[in-house]
């Protein structure tokens, strides 16, 4: 077993990863609540491979347990099914001080997150992420979310969990395309924030505990040093800036479109003579390692769409770029000199 503590000062909570984990969610929670009711939230896919395990883990352990299932996929990241979630939970009777569970991928994880942020102006919850994306994007840091407008993430809140909870026995029933989706995420972590983790990955190891805990540990500095996501932690944004554009644009699933995001950024960060020639090429192959698209897209044409993105701070664009292999910088450009020097 494998730990991290997030240190975060009014909302501190622990991440545990181990294989087998479902099976001991009970014994996992008990310290940070001993006894009451449980609601998961769960999908549709993910009530087939796990409900089972976790109700049974926590009935086991003397909790009353229920549950709202929901389609899975993005298109219930919405508000038509925030309602329902939140209807449901009301209709079962929950109470402002029971605990929600979040079981599935980041969908879940977003949107039960938002949820409980939201319902009696805040309900805890525990993060079980079931799939690698969830366990390496959305398990840390609190950020939760809807999709809205035909824009991603745009609706949402900070609630940090009560504490996350990570299976690696889960990836045995990812498919190898959603698998590479989460090592997008993966990745990206290696690029900002550990060349050591970067280098490994040229080895296809076994993504494992320690890889994981490795992984994360990156997340786990930044979010500690930003919790609120107003300076560093703008870090983790690398690859998504161009990414969200092409996944909303072209349908990419999101560690595909980050992974195609990084490589425009890497372009782009070259151009602006901040980012190494040796580094595109690195990154390029350990994408292609893990089958994790490298379409060559110009980044100079989506430049015009950063500028609706929510990173957008009073006309300027805070682009995270890389100044060598595991290390970034944090870029500012004006809408204005974006058209100066880029367009």
């Amino acid at each position: 077993m494998k730990e991290l503590n997030i240190e975060l000062k009014a909302h501190p909570y622990k991440i545990i990863i181990e294989n087998g984990a479902l099976k001991k969610t009970a014994e996992f929670i008990k310290d940070i609540y001993p006894k009451g009711k449980v609601f998961i939230v769960t999908d549709d896919v993910v009530e087939k491979l796990y409900l089972k395990t976790v109700m049974d883990s926590l009935n086991n352990g003397g909790y009353d347990t229920d549950y709202v299932v929901i389609p899975h996929g993005e298109e219930s990241k919405t508000l038509k099914y925030y309602a329902y979630v939140c209807e449901e939970l009301l209709k079962k009777d929950i109470r402002r001080s029971q605990l929600i569970i979040a079981l599935g991928g980041g969908v879940i994880g977003d949107l039960t997150g938002f949820v409980a942020s939201s319902l009696y102006r805040g309900i805890p919850y525990v993060g079980i992420p079931t799939s690698l994306l969830a366990q390496m994007d959305s398990s840390i840091g609190g950020k939760t979310a809807i999709d809205f407008y035909n824009r991603k993430n745009i609706l949402g809140a900070f609630k940090q969990p009560a504490r996350v909870i990570i299976d690696p026995e889960t990836h045995k029933t990812l498919d190898d395309r959603e698998f590479n989706n989460g090592m997008g995420e993966l990745i990206k972590h290696g690029a900002i924030g550990n060349k050591g983790l970067l280098d490994s990955l040229l080895n296809k190891p076994a993504i494992d505990e320690d890889v994981i805990k490795e992984s994360l540990s990156v997340k786990k500095r930044v979010v500690e040093l930003d919790e609120f996501d107003t300076g560093e932690r703008m870090s983790l944004n690398f690859g998504h800036t161009f990414g969200h554009i092409i996944e909303l644009k072209y349908g990419y699933k999101h560690g595909e479109a980050v992974a195609i995001g990084m490589l425009m950024a890497l372009k782009m960060g070259e151009d602006l003579g901040v980012t190494p020639k040796d580094c595109y090429p690195v990154i390029y192959k350990i994408l292609k390692l893990y089958n994790l698209p490298t379409t060559e897209y110009d980044y100079k044409e989506y430049l015009k769409e950063t500028m609706y993105d929510k990173k957008n701070i009073a006309g300027t664009i805070n682009f995270i770029l890389l100044d060598k292999l595991g290390h970034y910088v944090i870029y500012k450009l004006t809408e204005k000199e974006i058209k100066e020097k880029l367009v």
